[in-house]
């Protein structure tokens, strides 16, 4: 089959602006589906990879329309976020008007891409009939905060890549870019001195001339002040009417958005055909389109090679079913368990049937490190002795693997996180060898009862799967900015020395624990560079050249025991 590859296809905006695209489509006279991709990365990179291989999809008989958003690459404008819901609609309509398209049109594409599809779906453009947004945060801004806490890595690690566009459409505007190239290559070469730059709100200060106006902050913004109070906390569920396929990995930096986005839409699309229809893959990927069995540090077996098919074979079936009614059988959730490396159907999330089991946090006063007596156990403590440590922002836990971006310093997945729970401000809170393997899968909330020295603070919580050899592997993680201990729309500064319920939502999992494993949850306040450190001065992100120490305490007593909620799946399925 030969298959015709149109470059540079204009299309203009109602506002008069020419963005460009390219089209992959069988070379005849047919009219067919087409799958639209829109990218602010370079739609010359969106070709071949493992969620979406455009040639394979034109062969197949859909034609993929890969575009450059507004002001990146080959489209004009400006860049920014204000237009995405009328490009993405002015797009979908151009697309379905094409010679060779039969009218009817899907969407694609992970992260940024998947993001666009929520916008323009939002629109509710005629001819859109079905999306497939894959390791998508919740909401536009949402990749950037997690319970609160700047995502650092991620704001910082974007940089580089963001701005090599920009610097060329300076440097075809006739600006000098010299000081400009430096200053991406420091950041590329030493984003060490980035992640340490403070105070925060000053980064700026080393990207010269227009390029530090493009970037103010590099995403360095207070959610708990403007423009982040500007931008809706989450997608407009309600006015997307169109199936959805929600693709995730559990060790993606969207892992709960991927998992809010697909409950949402579920409870509060904008049709019943749109309820009826959503469909969730969770596999135990990081975050991006290259979907390989190696993961971080573990091997999860030939059934997770997404180069396979898994996941572009899977999306194929979605888009035959909802776009060309064809009789395809999909399960609303399918999902991959760790470690024993296999794929599972399920009518809903959390799973029918599962056993909520929860375990609390027990020390007799000294769970400091790995060699400490913290313990997780069944049993309610009654008045056994807090545990208590200090987190000083000077000396932050560093991040090892875990749900990061994975394009600066820092690399994606699961690790041996035992090389840091020998720090006295970790606690540290194992069960026994289990005796029988034990499956948890679904949502993971840690709810610790605290008190801190501090106005403003974070707390941070790692479950992990510690074998017999004394690794202890990540498996899902979180944090809680305790300013927002209340709800993430309200900050409120805390009273040094009273006690508050902080919930970290871990987003979710699905993990074997092995017999002769042990489950452990770790209970620190950084997690850097993965996240901002907070400064403990209740002062707004990003202000602080210089941070203090805070006492943290963490209470195991009757009315006041800390806790977490595992979701046990039987043996038995």
């Amino acid at each position: 089959m030969r298959i015709l590859v149109e470059r540079d296809v204009p299309m203009t905006t109602r506002d008069g602006v020419v963005l460009r695209a390219d089209a992959y489509r069988r070379d005849d006279d047919g009219k067919y589906p087409a799958i639209l991709v829109r990218t602010p990365y370079d739609k010359r990179l969106g070709t071949a990879n493992d969620m979406l291989r455009a040639v394979d999809y034109a062969e197949y008989g859909y034609v993929v329309v890969i575009q450059d958003v507004r002001g990146r690459f080959a489209s004009e404008g400006e860049f920014g976020g204000l237009h995405e819901g009328t490009d993405g609609y002015d797009a979908v309509e151009w697309v379905s008007g094409q010679p060779w398209c039969d009218g009817r049109v899907a969407m694609a594409g992970g992260s940024a891409l998947g993001a666009a599809q929520f916008q323009a779906a939002m629109t509710q453009p005629p001819s859109l009939k079905a999306i497939a947004p894959a390791i998508v945060a919740s909401s536009a801004a949402g990749a950037q905060f997690s319970g609160g806490a700047l995502n650092l890595d991620r704001a910082i690690s974007l940089f580089p890549a963001m701005a090599v566009d920009a610097l060329a459409r300076l440097e075809a505007e006739g600006k000098a870019t010299t000081e400009m190239y430096l200053a991406v290559e420091r950041a590329r070469f030493d984003i060490e001195a980035l992640y340490t730059y403070l105070p925060l709100k000053d980064l700026a200060k080393l990207l010269p001339g227009e390029l530090g106006q493009r970037f103010p902050t590099m995403g360095a913004l207070s959610p708990d002040g403007a423009p982040w109070n500007l931008i809706p906390r989450s997608w407009l569920w309600g006015r997307i009417t169109v199936p959805a396929l929600h693709i995730g990995g559990w060790h993606d930096q969207n892992a709960d958005g991927t998992l809010t986005n697909w409950a949402a839409m579920r409870a509060e699309g904008g049709s019943a055909k749109a309820r009826k229809s959503q469909h969730l893959l969770m596999g135990p990927w990081t975050h991006g389109a290259v979907l390989s069995p190696m993961v971080g540090g573990l091997h999860f077996g030939p059934e997770a090679q997404g180069a396979l098919g898994i996941v572009t074979g899977y999306q194929l079936r979605f888009f035959d079913k909802y776009i060309r009614d064809m009789d395809v059988d999909l399960p609303p959730v399918r999902y991959f368990v760790m470690t024993e490396n296999r794929w599972h159907n399920a009518e809903d999330w959390p799973l029918a049937g599962t056993d909520w089991q929860r375990f609390y946090l027990h020390s007799a006063g000294r769970a400091n490190t790995v060699t400490g007596d913290g313990w997780l156990g069944r049993e309610e403590p009654t008045a056994e002795p807090a545990d208590l440590y200090v987190y000083d922002p000077r000396f932050p836990v560093p991040s090892i693997g875990g749900r990061n971006l994975g394009a600066g310093r820092l690399v994606s997945g699961p690790f041996d996180q035992s090389p840091i729970e020998r720090r006295p401000d970790i606690l540290v809170y194992s069960t026994p060898p289990l005796t029988e393997d034990m499956e948890v899968t679904g949502p993971l909330k840690l709810h610790l009862f605290a008190l801190t020295s501090a106005r403003d603070t974070d707390f941070v919580a790692k479950l992990t799967d510690v074998y017999p050899d004394g690794r202890s592997i990540n498996v899902a993680e979180g944090i809680i900015r305790a300013r927002f201990w209340r709800s993430l729309s309200n900050a409120e500064l805390l009273e040094p020395g009273e006690v508050r319920e902080y919930v970290i939502d871990l987003a979710g999992t699905s993990n074997l624990f092995r017999r002769g494993h042990r489950l452990r949850l770790d209970v620190t306040s950084s997690n850097f560079p993965r996240f901002d450190r907070n400064l403990n001065t209740g002062h707004p992100v990003g202000e602080d050249a210089e941070g203090i120490p805070a006492v943290q305490t963490i209470l195991h007593e009757r009315g006041r025991a800390s806790y977490i909620d595992l979701p046990v799946i039987p043996s038995k399925r």
